[in-house]
């Protein structure tokens, strides 16, 4: 069972122009973020050994999508707002 006691804090990223498009809500579990943290990078992990795309572009695209949002995760869960 996970621990509930400890929760992510409210953290915007992906930033355009001064308004951030997407955040991390507060009051998510900490365990619960943080695993989602971990099976972000075993995609980005898998994706790029895979040499998947054929766009080199494409594919770095997406693998910094899902970078930040673990990054986001891992902030929230470590109650930093920047």
């Amino acid at each position: 069972m996970n621990d509930h006691s400890k929760v992510t804090t409210a953290l915007p990223f992906d930033i355009l122009d001064s308004t951030p498009l997407f955040s991390v809500n507060a009051g998510v579990p900490v365990e619960d973020a943080l695993e989602r943290a971990a099976d972000l990078m075993l995609y980005v992990e898998r994706l790029s050994a895979a040499d998947a795309f054929i766009d080199k572009s494409i594919e770095s695209g997406i693998v910094q999508h899902l970078s930040e949002m673990a990054k986001a995760l891992t902030k929230a869960s470590n109650g930093k707002t920047a």
